[in-house]
C-alpha cells in the first residue's frame, strides 16, 4: 500500500500511534462480536483484561497486544511511555485473601516505568515497581520492586543479573 493511502487510512481509522492498521481493524471486528467490549485500547483477543478502567497507560504502550497476556488491574497499574510486553506477561496487581477466597488483598499498584520490556511468560505480582529501562527476562517471576530501573532481571523470584549504566550500544566491526 502507498505512504499516503496508509496515512489516509490511520487518519481515518483513528489509529494509535505505534499500533499496526491490521491490529487495530482486528481490534475493532473484535469489539463487534462482543470481544472486550470494555477494553479501551487495542488487545489481542486471546488476551484477558480485568478491570481495564484501573489500568493507566502511557504513550506508545498497548499491554495486551500480544497474545495470551493476564492483565489484573483491581488494585491499579500504572505503565510507562514505550513499554513492550511479549506474549503470555502476567500483570497481577490483586491477590485473593487467604482467609475468604471471595476478598481480595489491598496492594499498592503496579508500576512499569518508561521504555520497559517484560519478557515472554514472566509474571508481576501485586506492588512491585520497576523503574526506567528495565528489561525482565523470560519466565522470571518480579515479586520485590526495582525501582532504579536500567537494570535486567530474571529468574524465579526475580533478582538483578546485571546493571545497563554503564553500557553503551556496540558498533558492529566493518
Amino acid at each position: 500500500m502507498p505512504a499516503n493511502q496508509s496515512r489516509f487510512l490511520r487518519r481515518l481509522l483513528r489509529v494509535p500511534r505505534g499500533c499496526s492498521v491490521r491490529f487495530y481493524v482486528l481490534y475493532r471486528l473484535g469489539q463487534l462480536v462482543g470481544l472486550h467490549r470494555d477494553v479501551p485500547w487495542p488487545i489481542h483477543w486471546t488476551s484477558t483484561v480485568n478491570h481495564p478502567r484501573r489500568v493507566r497507560l502511557g504513550r506508545e504502550t498497548f499491554p495486551g497486544d500480544s497474545p495470551h497476556c493476564y492483565i489484573n488491574g483491581l488494585n491499579g497499574i500504572e505503565v510507562g511511555d514505550g513499554c513492550n510486553l511479549a506474549p503470555g506477561v502476567g500483570l497481577i496487581s490483586a491477590n485473593h485473601d487467604p482467609r475468604d477466597n471471595a476478598r481480595w488483598i489491598e496492594a499498592p499498584p503496579i508500576r512499569l516505568g518508561r521504555h520497559c520490556w517484560i519478557g515472554m511468560n514472566a509474571v508481576i505480582l501485586p506492588g512491585v515497581q520497576l523503574g526506567d529501562h528495565t528489561t525482565v527476562g523470560a519466565g522470571a517471576v518480579v515479586t520485590k520492586s526495582f525501582p532504579e530501573g536500567h537494570c535486567v532481571i530474571a529468574g524465579n523470584p526475580a533478582r538483578l543479573i546485571r546493571r545497563l549504566d554503564d553500557e553503551r550500544p556496540t558498533q558492529p566491526a566493518p
